[in-house]
C-alpha cells in the first residue's frame, strides 16, 4: 500500500468535509456491499486504505468497545474520548494486524491499553518517607483492576477460540485433565487433542502477548 494512502487520520465517525452527492452515493453503496462481510475481509479492505471498511468496523464494535471502557474508568464521557483515541490508534496501526480474524479482540486490547494509560497517568500517588526517606507509590487500586482486566483478556481471548480449542484447552489447564480423558470426551484422537492444545496455546500467547 502507498503511503500516501494513509498520510492522514480520519475521523472514525466520517469525514470533517462535506462530500459531494456522487461520493456520498458511492460510499453508500460500499457500505451497504461490505456490511453483511467477516471481520477478516474488512480488515483487508481497510488497510489498503478504505474508509468505508473501517467504518463498518467501526460500526460494529463502537459499542462494545464503549461498554469496556466504561466498565474500566465507570465514567461515559471518559470512555467517549478513550474510544476515539483508541479508534485514531486502530486506523493508524490496523496493518500491523496479523489476523483479520481477531479484530474484535484487538480493538478491546487497544482500548485497555488506552484505559490503562489514563489510569496510570490521573492515579493519586502517596508518598510517605522512613527515616531513610524512602518514597512509597500506592499503586494497589492500579493492580487490582489490571489484574481484573487481564482475567478478561484471558477470557476474551479464549471466547474466540474454536470450540473444541476451548474446550480442550480448558479441561488441560483448569481440570488438568489426561490427554486420553480429553480425547474422550471430545470423541477425537488424542493425536488430534495435542493439535487442538498448541494451536489454542499459540492463539492466547498471541492475544495476551501484552500481559507479559
Amino acid at each position: 500500500m502507498n503511503s500516501a494512502d494513509r498520510d492522514h487520520t480520519p475521523d472514525p465517525v466520517g469525514p470533517s468535509a462535506q462530500p459531494s452527492s456522487n461520493s456520498m452515493l458511492l460510499a453508500d453503496v460500499g457500505r451497504q456491499l461490505l456490511e453483511d462481510e467477516p471481520d477478516s475481509d474488512l480488515v483487508d479492505v481497510a488497510t489498503s486504505g478504505n474508509l468505508v471498511a473501517f467504518e463498518v468496523l467501526v460500526r460494529r464494535y463502537r459499542n462494545l468497545m464503549h461498554g469496556y471502557a466504561v466498565r474500566i474508568l465507570k465514567s461515559s464521557a471518559d470512555a467517549d474520548d478513550i474510544v476515539q483515541e483508541a479508534l485514531i490508534t486502530a486506523w493508524e496501526k490496523l496493518p500491523t494486524l496479523n489476523d483479520g480474524a481477531y479484530v474484535k479482540a484487538w480493538l478491546m486490547r487497544v482500548v485497555r491499553n488506552k484505559c490503562l494509560d489514563r489510569m496510570r497517568r490521573s492515579a493519586p500517588v502517596t508518598a510517605e518517607y522512613d527515616d531513610d526517606t524512602t518514597e512509597v507509590l500506592d499503586t494497589e487500586p492500579f493492580k487490582v483492576v489490571e489484574t481484573l482486566l487481564q482475567n478478561e483478556a484471558l477470557a476474551l481471548a479464549l471466547a474466540n477460540l474454536p470450540t473444541n480449542q476451548r474446550r480442550a484447552w480448558l479441561m488441560r489447564e483448569f481440570s488438568d485433565c489426561s490427554y486420553a480423558l480429553i480425547a474422550d470426551e471430545l470423541d477425537i484422537p488424542v493425536s488430534t487433542v495435542r493439535g487442538l492444545l498448541a494451536r489454542s496455546r499459540r492463539s492466547l500467547a498471541g492475544a495476551l502477548a501484552d500481559w507479559r
